[in-house]
């Protein structure tokens, strides 16, 4: 019995040593290939969403935001709301933004941009507009006559919304925003690109400048965004709302609107792309093994006519197999993370959302492990039971 079940092992191992090297290599480095492209795919489409993702939360509501109760057009209390908030466990910083109610307009052009009035130092805690200045610079305390727009509102040339912006604004020149019954002119003190639409076509003053044209909005908010640390537990939320702010708490999740339909759509392509994958890699496995078992026909004739039974050459080509497979997988791994990944964290898919990099959970690499097994396997098993089935002599005489 156990001669039986070292037997298939023994011939497997046979299969190898006395097999050409290079095709055995070759083999190899083929399983590895359709293992890179199952996982690099899935990783290229997690890293567009976990792209997006973070565009939302690092320029828009951070890990969580505040808005007004229902009924209600401001939060108040902001600067209560503030220190509250900072009290909370993985809280790393938050911002309170209020909307002002303006029109903004640029020589004789004219539109209803989205203004925020903001502490310059807190939103650098809470958003990455800071960093992503193109021309100009990031707002600083005290700056009441200096404005920062995105980029769709400035316009120019390749700028997606350029029909509906100012087309071409720079930093120095002059806006003017317009309130019921007067008007302040602002000097554009910078423009950024954070390459999200919708946070590109926002304009950004200091809350000082907005409390001088409208001192009753002084302890008033919009919006209150607020950024976590990974140590945020999963109860921050609940945490949050428990301390009594007038406004409403929710996720960044729950504000990703559009971009959620954009993320599904990814995961329903990857799951396509993936069967296609899988198909490949199986047939590429098929082919290998169905050109390795034909080449040995008359040797699988000659060890049926000694008395090796069909199921045990069937079990050391289902063994071989699965050598080619785990010997590809573990190949295709170290070239994926040893140089593919490295080369995209350095030079990411610039993409008009976002700039993209491999993104590859532990639970999408091991399922596509288990694929090539199991294709692998399958692969290896049809051709040597298609192959023992027939007539021993016409297996002798190749026929």
């Amino acid at each position: 019995m156990s001669t039986q079940i070292r037997l298939p092992f023994y011939l497997a191992w046979q299969y190898i040593r006395r097999g050409r090297k290079w095709t055995f290599f070759l083999t190899i480095f083929m399983m590895s290939v359709a293992f890179i492209n199952l996982i690099f795919i899935s990783s290229l489409f997690a890293g567009i969403i976990d792209g997006t993702n973070k565009q939302i939360i690092n320029t828009m509501t951070g890990n969580f935001y505040i808005t007004p109760n229902d009924g209600q057009d401001y939060i108040k209390g902001k600067d209560r709301a503030l220190d509250l908030i900072a009290t909370v466990d993985g809280v790393t910083g938050e911002s309170a933004r209020t909307q002002v109610p303006a029109r903004m307009s640029y020589k004789n052009i004219r539109g209803s941009w989205q203004i925020l009035a903001i502490n310059p130092e807190d939103e650098r805690l809470v958003s990455n507009v800071a960093d992503k200045m193109t021309s100009g610079v990031f707002l600083e305390p005290g700056d009441d006559d200096q404005i920062i727009i995105g980029r769709q509102i400035a316009g120019g040339e390749n700028v997606e919304e350029n029909a509906f912006s100012f087309k071409g604004a720079k930093v120095g020149e002059k806006v003017t925003l317009t309130f019921e019954g007067f008007a302040k002119e602002f000097t554009i003190k910078g423009i950024f690109a954070t390459k999200f639409v919708e946070a590109d076509s926002r304009a950004f003053i200091t809350n000082s400048a907005l409390t001088k044209l409208l001192p009753t909005t002084t302890d008033f908010a919009t919006t209150i965004a607020i950024k976590t640390d990974k140590s945020a537990s999963a109860d921050t939320l609940t945490k949050i709302s428990a301390l009594g702010i007038e406004g409403k708490v929710y996720s960044w999740q729950e504000a990703a609107g559009l971009m959620k339909l954009v993320a599904e759509s990814f995961k329903s392509i990857n799951a396509l792309v993936t069967i296609v994958g899988i198909l490949i890699a199986a047939v590429t496995i098929f082919i290998i093994i169905y050109v390795d078992i034909v080449n040995k026909r008359k040797q699988i004739g000659i060890l049926r006519a000694i008395g090796i039974k069909s199921y045990i050459i069937i079990f050391s080509y289902v063994i071989l197999a699965a050598v080619y497979a785990v010997a590809g997988v573990i190949l295709g791994t170290v070239l994926f993370f040893v140089a593919i990944v490295p080369y995209f964290q350095a030079h990411p898919f610039v993409l008009p959302i976002c700039d993209a990099v491999l993104v590859l959970s532990k639970l999408d690499y091991i399922a596509r492990a288990e694929a090539i097994m199991w294709v692998s396997v399958i692969s290896g098993l049809i051709p040597a039971a298609l192959t023992t089935r027939t007539k021993i002599l016409d297996a002798i005489l190749g026929r």
